[in-house]
């Protein structure tokens, strides 16, 4: 009887952690993110600077949320690392002279800013 009951309780919690983390949609609290907004709307900064960016998420009832930046399920991506990178809480950091974009993804929605770094 106790094995029937913990491997009841171990398969619950199976199918409990089979979500998909990577759907177009993922719900948080019921609600689903439309939107997606970055600031500071900067276009250059100069090598050696750092930017920290904060995400704005909207959802599809209306509501929003401040700043996500540091929210597990943010990726952020820098399109050349070597231009400048971008930390998981969305600080950037300019390397090296170049246009490099970075990109905040959320809830199957993104947000892209172009950035050129200068000398």
């Amino acid at each position: 009887m106790l094995f029937a009951m913990a491997f009841s309780a171990m398969s619950m919690v199976a199918a409990v952690g089979c979500g998909d983390d990577n759907a177009d949609d993922i719900e948080l609290d019921n609600k689903t993110v439309s939107d997606l907004d970055l600031t500071p709307d900067t276009s250059s900064m100069k090598k050696g600077e750092t930017l920290q960016y904060t995400l704005k998420v909207t959802y599809s009832d209306g509501t929003s949320d401040g700043d996500m930046s540091r929210h597990a399920r943010v990726e952020w991506i820098s399109s050349d690392p070597a231009t400048a990178t971008v930390s998981a809480d969305g600080l950037v950091t300019a390397i090296d002279e170049g246009t490099v974009t970075i990109t905040a993804r959320f809830g199957g929605e993104e947000e892209s800013e172009t950035l050129v770094i200068m000398p």
